[in-house]
């Protein structure tokens, strides 16, 4: 497939970032009429659960970059880190071994669910080398010793956010502007999305800025906002700008202008990773409404703030505001009802008991 991403379109001498194709796009935009209806304002959603049929969700979009540097340089494992349940170790090992990457995640202990189990299966079906680590540091510890002393793997951070890994993002606030100019979407007034490991938040504010769409992003804080900041979000953007700007010094340097397009609010957080929120759970209630499957960690609480903006008339009647939304929406109880428990490592065991 030729590289002809909208990214690359507006800026060709990207070409020379490594880049493959794992996003279906562009992913749909669709009018939310019911919650359009019950709220009285215009509300759209960005359908980004759909990126991919098997495990979908925003993390996709940074693998395009990430996954295309680790090929580059020769690497033949993934190399990350995260909770048992982890989205991001479930979608990263999906995606590898689709173009040979081995994945090995170092993971540690966390609230059993139905969910937890659910990605815990499938790591292990999709050929995920699976690692308990103790503690978070043990966890950090055994995955960087292993990165140092086996020079055929590739760490990946959490959630994929690295600055290459928010590339994905610029070219997705892109790819909307298309669809704007496509009269697919009425250029929205204000974006809601979560801000959860930064990345998707970060490339968004950017690539807005660059792509001249008048949106203002509110981001909802979902982690501890001692690390999911507005401070540390426009950092990353920055450095993604960094990037752009050494392979083509004829982008503007909009680092100034991004603090202004940009809230970040953890009044929807509920105080603990993982823990649902009242609001959330309705909100997760609403979206059936619209045919949307949300969850209680991200796109819930990102849906409730949106909701609560809107009611306590922080957007205003005549604004069109869009809900992206970031967490797969794929089936994966085929592939959890092919997994035997007892394959996995005997360590994992106890969880399923």
């Amino acid at each position: 497939m030729t590289q002809e991403i909208p990214l690359f379109q507006n800026y060709p001498k990207l070409k020379t970032i490594p880049w493959v194709f794992v996003v279906n796009v562009p992913t749909p935009v669709e009018k939310m009429k019911h919650l359009s209806k019950k709220l009285g304002r215009e509300i759209w959603v960005k359908r980004d659960d759909l990126s991919h049929e098997v495990y979908g969700g925003n993390k996709p979009r940074k693998y395009e970059f990430v996954f295309a540097d680790a090929l580059a340089k020769g690497k033949k494992k993934i190399l990350t880190i995260g909770s048992i349940g982890t989205n991001h170790g479930l979608a990263t090992t999906v995606h590898a071994r689709r173009f040979g990457l081995e994945t090995h995640l170092y993971l540690i202990e966390q609230k059993i669910s139905p969910e937890v189990l659910e990605n815990l299966a499938c790591h292990h079906y999709f050929g995920a080398k699976l690692n308990l680590m103790r503690n978070q540091k043990h966890r950090k510890i055994a995955a960087k010793t292993k990165a140092f002393f086996d020079r055929s793997s590739y760490f990946v951070t959490m959630g994929a956010s690295s600055p290459l890994g928010t590339l994905g993002f610029v070219n997705a606030a892109f790819e909307l502007k298309e669809q704007i100019q496509n009269n697919e979407i009425p250029e929205p007034d204000k974006l809601f999305v979560t801000v959860g490991s930064l990345a998707t938040c970060a490339g968004l504010v950017l690539g807005l800025e660059l792509a001249n769409v008048k949106t203002k992003v509110v981001g909802i804080g979902v982690t501890d906002p001692s690390w999911s900041s507005k401070e540390n979000t426009l950092e990353l953007a920055v450095k993604a700008l960094e990037i752009m700007r050494q392979k083509d010094s004829s982008i503007p340097d909009v680092s100034q202008k991004l603090e202004e397009r940009l809230i970040v609010d953890h009044s929807y957080f509920g105080g603990k990773y993982g823990e649902p929120t009242p609001e959330g759970l309705k909100a997760i209630e609403i979206a059936k409404n619209d045919g949307l499957d949300l969850e209680y960690v991200y796109t819930g609480k990102t849906l409730s703030g949106l909701i609560d903006y809107i009611r306590k008339g922080k957007v205003s009647e005549e604004d069109v505001s869009v809900f992206w939304s970031s967490k797969s929406s794929a089936d994966l109880s085929k592939y959890v009802n092919k997994t035997d428990y007892q394959d996995l490592p005997k360590k994992f065991h106890k969880f399923f008991v």
